[in-house]
């Protein structure tokens, strides 16, 4: 195994792959998205024996880039699971650090013509909708889904080959 080191100041964007999926550098966050599926709690393991955590999309700008990306390079054809739940939580969504989960547009599609979330106590996991153009709905825990994984910020290097 060779690591690669690149300053960041030369890479606003960078797509390496592996054997167990893709990884990208967005807008500051080292991503790796699983081709594996699997549950939400399933896939938050698949992502910690990595070392990262499912994504947390915490602005438009990341949210647009990620989309793009997933899309150019044709990651697009699947749902993803992202950090985002309410369980435990007392009906509020929540990012696995603990902070709120913004609401409504540009992050949470319409589905039969309500704004999601719209699952009730039931659906409490949130994933990127491949048929609502990657915007966010939630599902059960239990649905099948790959996931996007972030992993800690590190200044020194972002990509391992």
């Amino acid at each position: 195994m060779r690591l690669v080191l690149l300053p960041l100041s030369l890479c606003l964007l960078l797509l390496c792959y592996g054997s167990d999926g893709a990884r990208f550098h967005i807008d500051g966050k080292d991503l790796l998205v699983l081709q594996q599926q699997g549950t939400w709690e399933q896939m938050s393991i698949a992502c910690r024996r990595e070392g990262a955590h499912l994504l947390k999309i915490d602005s438009a700008d990341l949210m647009h880039t990620l989309v793009y990306e997933l899309k150019r390079n044709a990651f697009d054809n699947k749902n993803y699971w992202i950090g985002a739940t309410e369980v435990g939580h007392e009906s509020i969504f929540r990012w696995q650090d603990g902070t709120k989960v913004k609401m409504g547009t540009p992050f949470w599609g319409i589905h039969l013509g309500a704004q999601e979330p719209n699952g009730g106590n039931l659906e409490t996991c949130v994933f990127m909708d491949k048929n609502n153009f990657m915007y966010w709905a939630d599902a059960l825990c239990t649905d099948i889904c790959s996931a996007i994984c972030e992993f800690p910020r590190r200044e020194d290097q972002f990509c391992a080959k």
